[in-house]
């Protein structure tokens, strides 16, 4: 009995010593909630590109440049802008980054017939005016347009933003 107690003891004096020594050891650093894959330098850079394809016709716009996740990374607008088109640019870039698609593809299913295509996502826009920026083969993000007066007018600033960095 009384080595039976002698183990038990020293048993726990191990398990007591070890777990010392493991509250001593520093935390890893808790991992990035959202990592953008390219810096706010790059993504600006986009944007330019796309106002200025945007100058002509002169409409009023708002740009939008999404990680992939469909977080919001650079934003810009033209003065004069419709408040409106701040949260549909947004909404373009978001569904077109994590849809990993153009939004207007979006557009064009519910034009032909499935309207089922709102239904995929909160807070989907099927409209032209998102497309996902593809770097090496992957999508890095994503750009959203919005202040034409039709998509298509939006999406050819957004395939010369999407470009910009190829």
């Amino acid at each position: 009995m009384r080595r039976l107690s002698l183990i038990t003891a020293v048993a726990s004096a191990a398990i007591f010593y070890a777990s010392a020594v493991c509250a001593q050891q520093p935390a890893p650093p808790p991992p990035h909630a959202s990592v953008t894959p390219y810096t706010s330098e790059q993504a600006k850079k986009v944007a330019d590109v796309a106002v200025a394809e945007a100058k002509e016709p002169p409409y009023h716009y708002a740009f939008a440049i999404v990680d992939p996740a469909g977080h919001l990374v650079y934003f810009e607008r033209t003065d004069d802008v419709l408040t409106a088109s701040i949260n549909i640019a947004i909404g373009k870039a978001q569904t077109s980054a994590t849809l990993k698609r153009p939004s207007k593809a979006l557009f064009d299913a519910m034009e032909s017939g499935h309207p089922y295509v709102a239904t995929l996502y909160p807070g989907i826009v099927a409209a032209a005016g998102g497309v996902p920026i593809i770097v090496g083969g992957k999508i890095i993000g994503a750009i959203g347009v919005s202040g034409g007066p039709t998509g298509l007018i939006d999406l050819a600033a957004a395939d010369a933003g999407a470009n910009a960095l190829k």
